[in-house]
């Protein structure tokens, strides 16, 4: 079953309406719209050898958004059985953040009020992702072609993107040199990485049930580089 975005999903979402409770419910409807998205991808993507488990995120204002829902989102991470290896690894001083949900490597699929995008993040305290990305990458030539390759591989749309930072490097025309000069400024623990594809209100709602597709296909089509990046003890 396919679920279509629709006018109204995306207004619970325009400023002056983040903080207002009146449109919970209607955030409900749309975080449990992204979560049936999330849950099929996962199923999906078993057979394709990767465990994943799927999670939506706050749908009302409360102290963890500031009291704003600018945008809602659901995401894959790890499964548990690897996410407790690596809690068992760190120990108790740094296995709460690494068996955390939302503490990952992530593919996620997120809507604001003007578009939906498909990502892949990693979250800045997933340092360990981040750090073996960044080490595999500046150290060795051959994983730093093989990993432009997969950009490249991704679907038209895709953009490597560092933070908050303005600049964007979509995939499709990415250099080695590019990608190092990123990672030069790119600090695991304090930046968030991300491979991020958007399609505007208007596509999606024109879409319709299509829309699905869109989203499943870009998170599907992130596995590889997905696989790349984690680490394991």
């Amino acid at each position: 079953m396919s679920d279509a975005f629709l006018e109204r999903d995306f207004l619970a979402y325009e400023r002056h309406r983040q903080d207002d409770p009146e449109f919970n419910a209607l955030r409900l409807s749309v975080r449990r719209k992204l979560k049936g998205m999330a849950d099929r991808v996962q199923k999906s993507a078993k057979p394709l050898g990767v465990d994943l488990s799927a999670q939506a995120g706050l749908h009302h204002p409360y102290t963890f958004n500031a009291y704003r829902v600018k945008e809602q989102r659901a995401y894959l991470c790890r499964g548990t059985k690897e996410r407790k290896k690596l809690a068992s690894f760190f120990g108790e001083a740094l296995g709460k953040d690494a068996e955390t949900h939302y503490i990952q490597t992530v593919l996620e699929v997120c809507l604001d009020d003007e578009i939906v995008e498909a990502a892949l993040r990693i979250h800045p305290q997933a340092w360990w992702d981040g750090e073996n990305l960044k080490k595999k990458l500046l150290n060795d030539s051959d994983e730093m072609e093989s990993f432009c390759q997969m950009l490249k591989a991704l679907p038209p749309g895709f953009n490597l993107k560092l933070h908050d930072w303005r600049a964007d490097h979509w995939c499709a025309s990415l250099k080695p040199s590019g990608v190092k000069e990123l990672l030069k400024h790119y600090t695991p623990g304090e930046h968030w990485l991300h491979v991020q594809r958007q399609l505007p209100k208007e596509d999606a709602l024109e879409l319709g049930t299509e829309a699905e597709s869109w989203v499943s296909s870009s998170l599907l089509s992130l596995l590889p580089v997905y696989k790349s990046i984690l680490w394991t003890p």
